[in-house]
């Protein structure tokens, strides 16, 4: 919307050009051509033949015979250019963050064409995780077994010296047993990781499908 100052300025600039004579502010060549540069400097109107040393870095148009054949804008200032490289900068993060956002939807709605193929997917991996973390619960039961028959053997040597063999025999099962117990919480974190990857996956897949951004998808 034209402001009034922008209005009143206007019909300035048309009074001055049409009381100032052609040849006092432009020049008239043999076919009846006149040229015409015009800014506004520090509130008022200058015109020129050529452009104007008033005008520069300032918005100035060209005119010929009244009509604008040419308008530069106003140069910006380092703020504003600053303020121009910024928003452009963020314009182009969204517009990657946005790109990056759709592969990302499209890879999980190929990966699970419906939420049913993601439950399923779901339990049956977190199923699998539960069978070896229960097979490693038993390992982990026959080395606490084994283990606890050395304390056993000890308590029947108890005041004798204690032989090599048996040393090594109860460090052997320590080391097992330390190891048998990291493999079970390996694989309790890594059923963890997974459930949470898949509630993420769940939420995202409900909120990308109900939002009508992709059509002839299933909703369960």
């Amino acid at each position: 919307m034209m402001r009034y100052g922008d209005f009143f300025r206007g019909v300035t600039a048309a009074v001055v050009l049409a009381l100032v004579p052609p040849s006092s502010i432009g020049q008239q060549d043999k076919g009846g051509v006149i040229r015409v540069f015009s800014c506004e400097a520090d509130g008022r109107l200058v015109f020129g033949d050529t452009l104007p040393k008033e005008c520069y870095g300032r918005a100035w148009v060209e005119k010929i015979n009244g009509i604008v054949v040419y308008r530069k804008e106003a140069q910006p200032t380092p703020d504003e250019s600053a303020r121009r490289r910024e928003q452009a900068r963020r314009q182009e993060k969204a517009r990657k963050e946005a790109l990056r956002q759709k592969r990302q939807d499209d890879a999980l709605l190929e990966r699970y064409p419906s939420l049913k193929d993601l439950e399923q997917r779901r339990d049956r991996e977190i199923a699998e995780l539960d069978k070896v973390i229960g097979e490693l619960r038993v390992d982990e039961e026959k080395l606490a077994t084994r283990r606890k028959s050395f304390d056993d053997e000890m308590k029947t040597i108890s005041g004798k010296p204690v032989q090599d063999d048996l040393k090594r025999a109860i460090k052997y099962a320590d080391e097992e047993l330390a190891q048998a117990r990291m493999a079970i919480e390996r694989k309790i974190n890594e059923r963890d990781s997974l459930r949470q990857r898949f509630d993420v996956d769940y939420r995202h897949y409900l909120k990308i499908t109900s939002s009508g951004s992709t059509s002839g998808s299933e909703k369960n």
